[in-house]
């Protein structure tokens, strides 16, 4: 039984059911996404002969909020891509319910009590990592991109529409982890003819790896041959981040992350040449178009992560594709005398995020406790607080910028479809076509 912890806890309005879970963000890797584990209290003589289900959405905003009002369209789509009855348990499923529980999903089940049940939630891979885009202008409504919500409430069928006082929303984020493959070093090299000049100017540009962990400086090395008769006057080295809004086919936007200029060693005449290393720190600044970012709960936003596209030509509508690339441009003169070079690279993370969170150090309680609250220590992350007018629970709100389960509660209920993993990838192409019209309108 585990005595150090960290749950993250959130009851419904009417205090009658609470969700505690292990994670609000899951690692995605190479043999798949990390399953959402949990427990659910429920108080049985309120919920009576009814059942409780949970859901794991998908939220796909692809629009301004505040332009809904003004156009009537809903720049919003939901998928449900996994739903369970949590509550009663069947007695043929309550073996294999308890059988592949975690540690940590064990201690809660012993020490709430009675009416409480562990769950699991297994994401399909074919899910995309939550990317959140930030247009130019300024924006405080509902995060645009791809969320994840996990919904609990209490009904006589899934398809009921939920109650608010007996409801639960709880976002969630899932992100990308680096493969541990270690490859070669970045290269590239390209030689142009200068326009009215004899001879070519020859350009170089290597990076010291693959893939960057956030904060890590981009080193450049840069070698400059001069076999023209112009001189090279400067040299710029800056990193690019490139968008693709895979619902779109003309959603696609690109933003300089971090800039060099120099003239240091220059002018390069004719038949000289220069290596120089530069480096450079990739974060958000001024922007001029929309820009990808990966935001979490406890952490401030930084540059998204990036989520290279499939092998395949099949794309997934819901998807945000982010990449990243150096750029070295070379300056002769005002008339082609322009030479560039692309090196691309990754922004990931190589640890998990658990991996370098602070360990917890409060100790959950030994005696059971039959739903009452099991701590008050910086470990168990409460999601809900008390209005004291009413002596009821009252969601606490983020800041606009932080997606919140609150913002997918403003979709269409129409929106919201349970997918079946199978045939996900026809459903997306499908409602990709229908929302090619509305590009101009979204963006």
């Amino acid at each position: 039984m585990m005595n150090n912890a960290r749950v993250f806890k959130k009851t419904a309005p009417n205090g009658k059911i609470t969700v505690y879970v292990e994670r609000r963000e899951l690692c995605m890797t190479e043999d798949g996404i990390q399953p959402l584990r949990g427990v659910l209290y429920v108080d049985a003589d309120y919920v009576k002969d009814r059942k409780v289900f949970g859901q794991f959405v998908l939220t796909f905003r692809y629009g301004r909020e505040d332009e809904e009002e003004v156009m009537g369209l809903r720049f919003c789509n939901e998928a449900c891509l996994q739903a369970n009855i949590l509550w009663p348990v069947q007695e043929a499923d309550k073996e294999e319910a308890f059988k592949n529980i975690s540690p940590l999903q064990d201690t809660l089940v012993k020490r709430l009590g009675s009416g409480a049940v562990p769950f699991t939630f297994n994401v399909s891979s074919l899910a995309p990592p939550s990317v959140t885009l930030l247009p130019a202008r300024t924006y405080v409504g509902a995060p645009i991109g791809t969320n994840y919500d996990l919904r609990v409430f209490v009904g006589e069928n899934p398809d009921d529409k939920p109650h608010k006082r007996s409801s639960i929303k709880m976002g969630m984020k899932l992100y990308q982890m680096a493969p541990n493959v270690d490859r070669t070093q970045p290269y590239a090299s390209f030689s142009k003819q200068l326009l009215l000049a004899d001879g070519q100017v020859e350009v170089e540009a290597t990076l010291d790896k693959e893939v960057y962990e956030r904060g890590e400086p981009v080193v450049v090395n840069v070698s400059v041959t001069n076999h023209s008769s112009r001189n090279v006057r400067k040299i710029k080295v800056f990193v690019v981040q490139y968008v693709d809004v895979a619902m779109f086919s003309n959603g696609k936007f690109k933003n300089i992350v971090a800039t060099i200029d120099t003239t240091e060693g220059c002018p390069v005449t004719s038949g000289a040449s220069l290596s120089r290393q530069f480096k450079l720190s990739p974060a958000r600044g001024t922007i001029k178009n929309w820009i990808a970012l990966e935001e979490f709960y406890d952490r401030d936003s930084a540059l998204a992560s990036s989520v290279p596209k499939p092998d395949t030509q099949e794309k997934n509508v819901f998807a945000i594709y982010v990449s990243y690339y150096v750029k070295v441009k070379l300056f002769t003169s005002a008339i082609g005398g322009e030479v560039s070079v692309k090196v691309p690279f990754k922004i990931m993370h190589r640890k998990a995020l658990d991996e370098t969170d602070n360990p917890p150090t409060t100790l959950l309680p030994e005696a059971p406790t039959n739903g009452a609250p099991i701590t008050t220590s910086q470990s168990m992350f409460d999601l809900t607080s008390t209005d004291t007018r009413r002596g009821s629970a009252k969601t606490r709100r983020s800041p606009p910028s932080r997606s919140t389960s609150e913002d997918s509660g403003r979709c269409s209920e129409m929106g919201q479809s349970l997918v079946d993993p199978d045939r996900f990838r026809t459903s997306l192409q499908i409602q990709a076509r229908n929302r090619n019209r509305l590009v101009d309108s979204a963006c």
